[in-house]
């Protein structure tokens, strides 16, 4: 293998300037790859948290219960009026994603700010919510646990602080960012199961039970739609599974956005494998032409006793070398062309509120590694079969450049 190599690199030497032409090419097809794929990953992440903050497509709540429309949340206020938690989950729904129930409770006397001031909260299911903790501005470096609450905007307690609710203590989890829904500012949320063990001391204070406590039962559902469905679809399917209940539609031009969106980054994603694509088949012209023109060479080789597999072998490795240095080179460029993106698109994104989210270390690096071993894939698969043909031929043959 290290002959090889050396013979490889001998032969790239020698011919430089293609060498520089080949590993340029492959440079740039590379670095396109590596930074096209990095971006639409890092703005689809991006975007999932911009598209989040901007709330449920719809939301199912119970007849009679009133309701707030806002260009940001859809919300349900506090109610008596319940529904089954599982109402949504015992028929299939094909028109609807993702689902977050909330249970929304107004209490007094809890011994958050004034005496007899009203507070409403709110218990929600960490692993299903997808319109509360998009809007945390801060949090504890760690899950959302029992007995911790997160406090809307309103609220004015430091981070880690602890909060006394009904005289028992609570961690501050997190602070949310200005929603512009006033139940949201002055709120106080909070799993189901700390919500649940604050029931007995609610029911100390004389008051009646919330009905919204009532294990099983649930204030409301906030909804997201499934890629390619309509309001219409989701809002018959729902109402046909669920009695008692009404449904009720937030602004539809951002489900379309969202699913435009999707489609959207697929489509690039189709694109850029289009390019490997291409860069393959180049790559493959590129080194029949080098064979052909190294006919000779070949033969030689093969006169003095060379095996099949070394010619081939020689071929190849020159061609991986070549291919995964152009691959290096294109990773470096990409990094510095998001350098770039970071002073234009990011501050973009910025400006129209939507945070971006760049790609952790280890998934970058990984894309890097894939893009290089890609590029010396296609280099190998490139020179493999006319470095195949040609070594199967007669050395007098390859030597008069015949066949």
């Amino acid at each position: 293998m290290r002959l090889l190599a050396s013979l490889a690199l001998q032969n790239l030497g020698r011919r430089r300037a293609r060498s520089f032409l080949l590993i340029a090419a492959v440079a740039i097809g590379s670095g396109v790859v590596f930074t096209g794929a990095t971006l639409m990953r890092s703005i689809d992440d991006s975007m999932a948290v911009g598209f989040t903050r901007l709330g449920a497509d719809m939301m199912v709540a119970p007849e009679g219960a009133l309701t707030n429309i806002t260009a940001a949340l859809l919300t349900v206020e506090p109610t008596d009026l319940v529904l089954d938690a599982d109402a949504l989950s015992k028929v299939p729904l094909a028109s609807v994603g993702r689902v977050a129930p909330q249970k929304v409770v107004r209490v007094e006397h809890s011994g958050i700010g004034g005496h007899h001031e009203l507070v409403d909260l709110f218990g929600i299911d960490p692993a299903r919510d997808f319109t509360i903790q998009p809007w945390l501005r801060e949090k504890l470096n760690r899950e959302l646990r029992a007995g911790d609450v997160i406090l809307g905007a309103g609220r004015d307690a430091p981070l880690g602080s602890q909060l006394l609710i009904f005289g028992k203590p609570h961690l501050v989890y997190g602070k949310l960012g200005r929603t512009g829904v006033g139940t949201h500012e002055r709120g106080v949320f909070m799993s189901f199961a700390t919500l649940a063990a604050l029931a007995g001391s609610m029911s100390q204070m004389g008051g009646p039970r919330p009905a919204a406590l009532t294990p099983g039962k649930v204030t409301g559902f906030l909804v997201e739609l499934a890629p390619g469905a309509t309001p219409q679809q989701a809002r018959f399917a729902i109402l046909s599974a669920v009695k008692g209940a009404k449904v009720v539609t937030g602004d539809s031009s951002l489900s379309g956005i969202r699913q435009g969106l999707s489609a959207l980054l697929q489509g690039i994603l189709a694109l850029m494998v289009l390019m490997f694509a291409s860069m393959a088949v180049m790559v493959s012209v590129l080194f029949s032409a080098i064979v052909t023109e190294r006919r000779g060479e070949l033969g030689l080789l093969k006169a003095i006793g060379a095996r099949r597999a070394q010619m081939v072998g020689t071929m190849v490795v020159e061609a991986m070398i070549a291919t995964g240095v152009g691959g290096v080179l294109g990773v470096t460029l990409g990094v510095l062309v998001m350098r770039l993106y970071e002073r234009s698109l990011v501050y973009y994104l910025e400006n129209i509120g939507v945070p971006f989210v760049w790609l952790d270390l280890p998934r970058m690096a990984a894309f890097a590694a894939a893009s290089i071993v890609l590029a010396s894939m296609i280099g190998a698969l490139g020179a493999l079969y006319p470095a195949w043909r040609a070594s199967g031929r007669d050395a007098y043959d390859l030597v008069r450049g015949e066949g």
